[in-house]
């Protein structure tokens, strides 16, 4: 008699999906951890903070908390959320991921 193949689900991964939001759209990408989504935060305040203030940038570990914060009264925003990658064969709780989720969520 045939013995049923035996399937190891893996623990879920878990990503940082990063969110910039601006006047000509929004960005979206994955991490796989949130200092990543911090270095592009950190780049994008680096190449723009000269487009959008007249002052002289703050240190390489503060620009992108200050730019962002500055450019909320302008509509441009970047958030990080944390998500695990679905690995099993179930259905999700939330399958739109729009719901309340005990996930962390951080706007800057």
């Amino acid at each position: 008699m045939p013995t049923e193949p035996t399937f190891i689900r893996p623990d879920p991964q878990r990503v940082y999906v990063a969110i910039y939001e601006h006047p000509h759209g929004t960005d979206v990408r994955v991490f796989a951890n949130e200092d990543q989504a911090m270095c592009w935060r950190t780049g994008l305040a680096k190449e723009w903070w000269s487009d959008a203030f007249e002052d002289d940038p703050p240190p390489d570990d503060e620009i992108g908390e200050k730019y962002f914060e500055r450019m909320l009264e302008r509509d441009e925003f970047f958030s990080t959320v944390q998500r695990d990658i679905e690995t099993g064969d179930h259905a999700p709780v939330d399958p739109a991921g729009l719901g309340p989720n005990s996930d962390e969520e951080h706007s800057a």
